[in-house]
């Protein structure tokens, strides 16, 4: 009777490849956008005309267009890379000549244009709605970056699913205590905040006193956190600045 033991591991392997070859195009394409973003953000600031002549951005574009996105792995992975692939097409757009300054621009840059990611065409407004805040996690809010000044600082490196919820602590943390985006006056008991907290309020808890609980448990300042805890702040809205983030093109 032949022997067939030693056939199964190969029948696993056949089987294995379609995951274990994407999760190499996963690691690879982290590799290449924390690769740019590593070598061009600095504190959040982008140098973009140094994006756009980095062969590793125009080669991760590329690779994001056939992706198999039914492929990705699990709930992380599949936000890590939609964390990265927003951001990229973000500066994409601003290496372009398209940026969102003035009303009609905006809605050309976040509703109009299009871009190529699994075989199929997004808009970022479709992509921030439809999945990055979906997710029943208000920190991903922190990690996506439109290319503006009011948005979080783009982080020196790609989001990847392993480390995924330290780096949307971190995220949110570092947005929080920003003083260019959220300010508190102890004395006066104000606090004018990011514009996000206002546009997004129901993710963090549908309220003024919901969104001081939620800055509580990431500001630094013992004072303020002990304002925020008791809800004391009158909360105000700072404006939203549309200038972009960085050395323009």
């Amino acid at each position: 009777m032949p022997k067939l033991t030693c056939r199964w591991p190969i029948v696993l392997l056949l089987a294995l490849l379609p995951a274990i070859a994407q999760a190499a195009d996963v690691r690879a394409l982290n590799a290449l956008i924390g690769a740019v973003f590593s070598a061009h953000v600095e504190d959040g600031y982008v140098d973009y005309p140094a994006v756009s002549r980095n062969v590793r951005f125009h080669k991760y574009l590329e690779a994001i267009r056939d992706i198999d996105l039914d492929a990705l792995g699990d709930d992380n992975e599949r936000l890590a890379f939609w964390i990265n692939a927003y951001n990229a097409l973000a500066i994409k757009q601003i290496i372009d000549g398209q940026t969102p300054i003035g009303t009609i621009a905006r809605m050309k840059f976040f509703g109009s244009n299009q871009h190529e990611v699994g075989g199929r065409s997004w808009d970022l407004s479709t992509i921030e709605e439809d999945i990055l805040f979906e997710r029943d996690d208000p920190r991903v809010h922190f990690a996506v970056v439109n290319a503006t000044y009011s948005a979080p600082l783009l982080r020196s490196g790609a989001y990847r699913a392993e480390d995924l919820d330290q780096q949307l602590e971190q995220a949110t943390h570092d947005f929080v205590n920003d003083n260019r985006k959220n300010r508190f006056s102890n004395v006066l008991l104000r606090a004018k905040l990011s514009p996000l907290f206002d546009e997004y309020e129901d993710d963090f808890g549908g309220d003024d006193d919901a969104v001081q609980a939620f800055l509580a448990r990431y500001v630094e300042d013992e004072e303020t956190r002990k304002n925020l805890e008791a809800g004391r702040f009158e909360i105000d809205y700072l404006d939203y600045d549309w200038s972009i983030n960085g050395r323009p093109m």
